[in-house]
């Protein structure tokens, strides 16, 4: 950018739109560094899964292994059914964790309260009476607890992507609250678009996702679906609209009877598939 940020926040403000406002907390997020060319989802991730899965459980049993051919990404489950602990990995950096979770519960019997951004998360000071636990947590607790877990897992298994909190949802169930925390992945220090409306997402268009759910005080739901690494580098994109030219694009490209209030301006990756490229060795 040629500006300082807090310079383009102020002209953003100042913007009239029929369509779109610019919040008091407005941020922009544009890296200093923008590698262009192929990213590449490897293959592999399953092959430590011993290791993974003796990590969140040190009883590890390999009884209770399972492995389903049918599925995809490919690699093995495991259950401990005396913890209501169930592990899964797949080769293309997908994991999945469980402990004590109700799926029927907390996916399709809730109800969505509201989500807090990052930055609100921080400065909340609300707190809710967890399902399953018995002391109430503010989302700035939920952030942390969400951020430990996921950093734990990606130094322990030394996943090559970043991931970082970047929002919290609050739901109500039959006995209580839970938050289910979003995560941003980045690759070579930028990130990767990780939410998209279904109606807009071109079947050719890879969102990234990772989530944790917290009830009974921590997580017990955790999963990232895969991760990306430099294939084919071009080089550095050199030029782009600076953030207020892109608000302006899209203020008139949006229908004016629209009202947006936006809290957030980021360059981030966009995965377009470009065919089954295998890892080179």
């Amino acid at each position: 950018m040629s500006k300082k940020k807090s310079e383009y926040i102020d002209e953003l403000k100042k913007l009239e739109c029929d369509n779109m406002n610019f919040s008091d907390i407005l941020d922009i997020d544009i890296p200093q560094k923008i590698k262009t060319g192929d990213f590449i989802c490897p293959t592999g991730f399953e092959d430590n899964y011993k290791e993974i899965f003796t990590h969140y459980d040190e009883d590890f049993n390999e009884a209770n292994i399972t492995n389903d051919d049918t599925t995809y990404p490919t690699g093995p489950s495991y259950e401990d059914k005396e913890k209501g602990l169930q592990l899964s990995i797949g080769c293309t950096g997908f994991f999945s964790y469980q402990k004590d979770f109700d799926e029927q519960k907390y996916y399709n019997e809730s109800e969505y309260i509201k989500t807090f951004s990052y930055s609100e998360a921080m400065e909340s000071l609300e707190k809710y009476k967890l399902a399953g636990g018995n002391e109430e947590m503010s989302p700035a607790d939920a952030v942390k607890l969400a951020k430990d877990f996921s950093d734990d897992f990606t130094n322990f298994c030394n996943y090559p992507n970043d991931l970082s909190v970047s929002r919290i949802s609050l739901y109500e169930c039959s006995d209580g609250y839970f938050y289910m925390a979003n995560y941003t992945q980045s690759v070579s220090d930028v990130n990767i678009l990780e939410y998209a409306g279904y109606d807009s997402i071109d079947e050719n268009m890879i969102v990234s996702c990772a989530f944790a759910y917290i009830c009974g005080n921590e997580v017990n739901n955790f999963v990232t679906n895969s991760y990306f690494e430099e294939y084919k580098i071009d080089g550095e994109l050199t030029s782009t609209s600076d953030p207020v030219s892109a608000a302006k694009c899209l203020s008139d490209t949006l229908a004016t009877n629209m009202k947006l209030n936006v809290k957030r301006i980021a360059i981030e990756y966009c995965m377009i598939k470009k065919g089954n490229i295998e890892k080179c060795s």
